[in-house]
């Protein structure tokens, strides 16, 4: 549905609309690649996912970080390549010149800042994207050429695509039959394009056709003396045989006058099936790798030199696995070196890596073992052009398993250095709902989404995807003197660049410091060295620009210093008097506190100063009396004054100003929590957050932590005017966080907070035109124990840390968890935070006991008899609990023990059976409850092919962490068991072959619906029960929905589509919705309504979405949805482990978001990869008034990119009247479009004198999109 569309409609008929969106993007990594696509001095690295990339920089040495990302393609990615495009001489002819200084006198410093490298990928909607990244305008520079449309989807055109060793040319090939040639531009012409951010790279362009499979396509490297030549090898597969084909050409020839000559060899059958095809730089050789040995061909295609073949080398005889050799990379060597050797990288898919020493008449020379990766590497495998202490840094990635960065060095084992988390492919997932169903409680706990993982290496695990901030482990010091550990600060030493870490318990303080290169020694300081108190709590501390370390206790203030010529100083309090609470603004030297008094407090504010390398303490006015019981004080200086924030016992707020000498008290504010009697308005922390959004006016929100759990929020205006600062708060917001104290503290420009085992940092947001406060969770992780996470922060600070490797500060985070000091890596960005229990073999199903409050995984485990000929291979499935919350690794049940206590006896499936269901049923006959885990099998050589054991669990009264289990009783059944769905008190409805099956106990009272049956054509993949009805997703004919009645089953509806059916979730409701998932990525919304006894159809779907990939489970979600309140909220996982949230929609707000997208997807900027002419089609009069299914869904990915540029954007949307003429009318006038979306935003949002329409609908937009887990 277009704009114009979407104006003149009018229907009367209530429509279901969905909103998709992209929570967890998939983290299948398809290619590592080194690409410096910002500038050359930037180390850059190219992530290239299924449909997105990321750039990441090579910082601290060995560390990647990332940078910016692109996800607007629209389409797979199906190859990727890096093309040089740099003007400076390769390094070889820089060596040749010597001294020579003329190419550097050449080059402009504008020119030296341009990126060398550009990317090309080829997309699967059939087009070519060249790329770059402007740093001058922060976005992505680039060029797309559509490819000829004439070629069929199945043969993909752009499977393979090379680039020639010299940047000349590029080449594009399909899956079979047809390839293209395309000409660059030289460098200095491409250079000239990036400086007015264009990039325009082809010169020209030809195709060719060939008959049969191109398996491979590369281009080999030209001898020296035929530099001008470019050679193009494919290997073709036809029917039995494969044959070599170069094609050879003159590069200074047009490419369309050209007369390639063609050589063509028949490969030996040895040599038909290569896994990887290697150009050598020596001889214009190129290296087969097959499943058994490795041949080198020698100057192209020579038909007098046999081809030199080598065996592979096998380094672990004894493995019963055949794992392929998969990928190869080119280290960086130095001029002198290559003239004379070619040194390649080779990599199995299991992880093992050799090095292949090649020499000048391309013979390999040497091979070297040099040990094995802890990845799976099937996918990426790329070297980093950077050098590191002698060795080279591996990048490597698979589709199953970890990637990451690793350290080789010469005659030593590759160590990793950095894990990038895998968590596909996805079997099975599971949505642990919140326990809290009181609407006072719905914000506290949300709901947890645990996935299961395979492995074709047996290195299977439960992943919890989690979304937030991570913040990584570098250090962990433990602090068990120290166990009541509460309040930490964080100081910088400016001299030698190190941290001084003041921790603090109610009774004492401690004094660390921790060297600028954050070793393992942290040490700390003596207490006479430092000038501090350390046998008292510390209330308050920071340290000033001049290196002044400020302490306050409950009976004085501190000054130490750092510098030896300045001496510490203390000022004590009366016998009578005693500090309540304190703060310390570094900034300006200032410290305020509120002194106890007999029964009255008074504010004491106080400066630093320093005179003859003396400190001192200067009282600024007078002290002023607080009416009420004061918790907690913070300093905040603004571009107008400088403010004391007061928080008291019974909910006030108290503001005084500090001018140079006077203190002045201005205005006191309450907090509003409802009204609740019960809840403690008591304000336990209280700090700022700020934002200043580019064109727009710094806001300014004031946070306050309730010891309720309850974090409220206000709005900040100054009168810059006012002859006093004047200073208004208005409460803009409050939710609740959870039912302990909430800890809010700024550092550093960072807002952090805390509550129960909840971590957040807090961000002043634009929402409808008005200030808000919007939270973002903090997960901490570390990287040598993937499931760990602390189970409560009770204290945290901030340091920015100079890095000299990127010349910039980053976000250090101290904190306090455990009884540990941990020193973490703070990311800038939220994203997905994964984290890992690994399981001893390959899981396939998994669920959650309420009742244990554990996690059910079914995983299998294979053994071998290698004393049998041949070796006899046994898969055998098995079970176990797994608590969510556990930080250790499943333990093996095949390895030996050496714990004390026996490992609990855990169920063990058949060799080949296979777990297809795992479900918790209690069943209850009067007071009488009973409860088991219910397990459904397949098996393949039994007559009985399907089992259904009980087990019995209970949890061990004398270790509560352990499950106790049992198996209490087996139903076998002559076909495999599919899915199981238990109904009413007593039954378990069990789809066994092709047929549903009730199955009771004999202890159920029922006996006439044991004897009903019902056929289906194909199996009930997935059941679920609304009673009487029976949903089932089949493997065939999509949803079918069965009746119980007269202890029958009988057919109530069915889907008219016979689709593959996955998965569904019954919605209900006046429509009766049901919301289902099939194969080929499509889900809909369908309905019962119509279906009568004699028809049983179901009508036409009312919404599909059409997916990059399949759901292969649906879930409902239990928070609300923040579309509106009759929405609903489900979740949906794939198996390249996406997750996708999806969001009912009414009528009126459907509308609104369907001309928000029509909007964006004609939009250059949001949508660039939409072909011309979807942005100018305009269907009015040719599509019906009723809409098709595929409109009333809402891509929300898409949306997303609108909410990122901000109400702006959306603005010039509005305005711009590019897409209408005179010629085409119908595409909606400017003015037309504003009304109708002012009217839209009215009809949904209603109007707001304060806020503009599209302010309003940005900030509704921006809360129904924000990603939460």
């Amino acid at each position: 549905m277009d704009i114009e569309s979407d104006l003149i409609s009018s229907n009367t008929k209530a429509k279901v609309g969905l909103l998709s969106h992209t929570l967890v993007p998939s983290p299948i990594i398809q290619w590592i690649l080194p690409a410096r696509l910002r500038g050359k001095h930037q180390n850059d690295v190219v992530f290239v996912g299924e449909r997105s990339l990321q750039i990441k920089e090579a910082v601290s040495g060995v560390h990647l970080e990332g940078v910016t990302s692109k996800s607007d393609f629209d389409a797979y990615i199906m190859a990727a390549k890096v093309i040089n495009v740099s003007t400076e001489l390769p390094w070889e002819a820089q060596m040749k010149l010597g001294a020579s200084s003329a190419t550097t006198d050449a080059t402009s410093k504008v020119e030296n800042d341009l990126p060398p490298q550009i990317l090309l990928l080829s997309l699967a909607s059939k087009e070519l994207v060249f790329l770059y990244y402007s740093n001058a305008h922060g976005q992505f520079i680039h060029h797309h050429r559509p490819l000829p449309n004439d070629v069929s989807t199945f043969e993909r055109f752009g499977r393979n695509i090379a680039v020639e060793p010299r940047s000349r040319a590029v080449a594009v090939s399909a899956s079979c039959d047809y390839f293209g040639v395309f000409m660059l531009k030289k460098p200095p012409i491409l250079q000239s394009q990036m400086l007015q951010n264009q990039l325009e790279p082809i010169a020209e362009e030809r195709f060719f056709r060939v008959d049969g499979d191109i398996i491979f396509m590369e281009f080999l490297y030209p001898k020296s003396d035929d530099g001008g030549k470019v050679i193009l090898l494919l290997l073709v597969a036809q029917e039995h045989t494969t044959h070599a084909i170069c094609y050879e050409w003159d590069a200074n020839e047009p490419l369309r006058q050209a007369s390639p000559r063609v050589t063509k060899k028949l490969l030996p059958v040895e040599d038909r099936l290569p896994t990887m095809l290697i150009p050598l730089t020596k001889t214009s050789s190129f290296m087969l790798i097959t499943t058994t040995s490795m041949a080198v061909y020698r100057s192209r295609l020579d038909p007098r030199r046999p081809p030199s073949r080598y065996p592979l080398p096998v380094p672990d005889r004894e493995s019963q696995r055949s794992p392929l050799w998969t990928r190869w990379a080119r280290p960086l060597r130095n001029w002198i070196y290559n003239q004379k050797h070619d040194d390649i990288y080779l990599c199995r898919e299991d992880g093992r890596i050799f090095y292949l020493g090649i020499g000048n008449d391309g013979e390999v020379e040497t091979q070297t073992h040099l040990g094995q990766l802890c990845c799976d590497v099937d996918a990426a495998f790329d070297i980093l052009d950077i050098g590191h202490e002698g060795g080279d840094l591996l990048l490597a990635a698979g589709n199953t398993g970890d990637g990451g960065l690793f350290v080789q060095k010469a005659r030593d084992h590759p160590r990793c250095v950095q894990k990038f988390m895998n968590w596909t492919p996805v079997t099975d997932s599971v949505l642990v709902k919140s326990s809290n169903r009181k609407p006072s409680e719905v914000d506290v706990a949300g709901d947890r989404l645990f996935v299961c993982s395979a492995s074709s290496f047996a290195r299977g695990a439960i992943v919890e995807l989690r979304h937030g901030i991570e913040a990584q482990i570098g250090l962990a010091v433990s602090l068990e003197e120290l166990s009541g550990t509460r309040d930490i600060w964080t100081m910088l030493d400016g001299a030698n660049g190190g941290v001084h870490v003041l921790i603090s318990d109610p009774v004492s303080s401690v004094l660390l410091y921790l060297s600028a290169n954050f070793g393992e020694e942290i040490c700390a300081v003596d207490e006479v060295d430092c000038g501090l108190d350390f046998g008292a709590q510390t209330l308050a501390a920071g340290c000033t620009a001049s290196g002044v370390v400020i302490q306050v206790t409950n009976q004085a203030i501190h000054l130490g210093a750092t510098a030896e010529s300045v001496s510490s100083f203390r000022f004590h309090y009366d016998a009578g008097q005693s500090i309540a609470i304190a703060a310390v603004d570094e900034e300006s030297s200032l410290i305020a506190v509120a002194v106890r008094v007999q029964h009255e407090t008074h504010l004491h504010l106080k400066r630093l100063t320093t005179a003859a390398n003396q400190l001192q303490l200067s009282d600024v006015g007078h002290s002023l009396k607080i009416p009420y019981e004061p918790v907690c004080i913070f300093i905040e200086s603004f571009d107008t004054a400088c403010f004391v924030f007061i928080g008291t016992g019974n909910g006030k707020i108290l503001v005084y100003r500090v001018e140079e000498s006077a203190v002045q008290f201005l205005i006191e504010k309450s907090v509003d929590v409802g009204n609740v009697d019960d809840i403690s308005k008591a304000i336990d922390s209280i700090t700022t957050v700020s934002a200043a959004p580019e064109g727009l006016r710094k806001e300014n929100l004031l946070l306050c932590g309730l010891r309720s759990g309850i974090l409220v929020s206000f709005e900040l205006v100054f009168d810059s005017h006012s002859a006093n600062s004047s200073i208004a708060i208005q409460q803009t917001s409050s939710q609740r966080l959870g039912h302990t104290p909430v800890r809010v503290q700024s550092r550093a420009k960072l807002t952090l907070l805390t509550c129960g085992q909840g971590f957040w940092q807090a961000s002043c947001i634009q929402n409808g035109g008005k200030p808000d406060c919007t939270l973002q969770k903090i997960w901490i992780t570390d990287q040598n124990n993937p499931a760990y996470h602390p189970k409560n922060v009770f204290g945290f600070s901030i340091a920015n840390i100079v890095n000299s490797d990127v010349d910039a500060l980053s976000d250090t985070l101290f904190c306090i968890a455990d009884g540990q000091l941990l020193i973490c890596t703070l990311d800038r960005d939220a994203k997905t935070v994964p984290r890992r229990i690994d399981l001893p073999g390959s899981a396939t199903k998994l669920a959650y006991s309420q009742y244990l409050k554990s996690l059910i995984v079914a995983y299998t485990q294979t053994e071998y008899d290698t004393e049998s000929d041949p070796i006899r291979r046994f898969t055998r499935p098995r079970i176990e609990f797994v608590d969510p919350d556990s930080q250790h690794a499943v333990l093996d049940p095949l390895e030996p023990h050496t714990e004390d206590e026996p490992v609990p006896w855990r169920p063990q499936g058949a060799a080949g059976e296979k777990i297809s269901c795992i479900l918790e049923w209690t069943p209850r006959k009067g007071d009488e409850e009973y409860h088991f885990i219910v397990i459904g099998t397949s098996r393949k050589n039994q007559a009985e092919q399907g089992r259904v054991i009980f087990l019995q669990t209970m949890r061990d009264f004398s270790t509560p962490s352990r499950v106790e289990c049992h198996v209490k009783h087996i139903h076998k059944f002559e076909q495999p068991v599919y899915s199981i769905a238990p109904y009413g008190g007593f039954t378990l409805m069990v789809s066994t072959g092709r047929e549903i099956v009730p199955l009771e106990p004999k202890i159920s009272d029922s006996r006439g619906i044991r004897a009903a049956r019902f056929p289906v054509l194909s199996p009930a993949l997935s059941m679920t029960i609304q009673e009487p009805y029976i949903y089932m997703s089949t493997a065939r004919e999509s949803l079918m929905i069965l009746r119980v009645s007269d202890d029958k089953l009988t057919l109530h509806a069915h889907d008219r589509q016979k689709l593959d059916g996955l998965s569904h979730v019954h919605i209900g409701g006046e429509q009766n919705l049901v919301l289902a998932s099939s194969r080929g990525g499509r889900v809909s919304i369908l309905s019962e309504s119509g279906v009568t006894e004699s028809y049983k159809m179901m009508p036409a779907a009312l919404c599909e979405a059409h997916l990059p990939s399949s759901v292969s489970k649906l879930s409902l979600g239990t928070k609300p949805s923040p579309v509106s309140s009759h929405s609903q909220v489900f979740y949906g996982t794939t198996m390249n482990g996406t997750v996708h949230r999806f969001m009912t929609l009414a009528e009126n707000e459907w509308r609104l978001l369907r001309l928000l997208q029509n909007l964006c997807v004609r939009d250059p900027v949001i949508c660039p990869f939409t072909p011309r002419r979807t942005r100018l089609r305009s269907p009015v009069g040719n599509d019906p008034l009723e809409f098709q299914p595929s409109q009333m869904h809402i891509d929300g990915d898409i949306l997303s990119r609108l909410v990122m540029r901000g109400p702006e954007c959306l603005a010039r949307m509005l305005a711009t009247g590019e897409f209408h003429t005179l010629s085409t009318p119908e595409t909606g006038c400017p003015q037309a479009i504003r009304d109708r979306f002012s009217e839209l935003s009215r009809e949904l949002l209603g109007d707001d004198e304060g806020s503009s329409a599209v302010e309003m609908v940005m900030g509704w937009l921006k809360r129904c999109l924000h990603v939460e887990l």
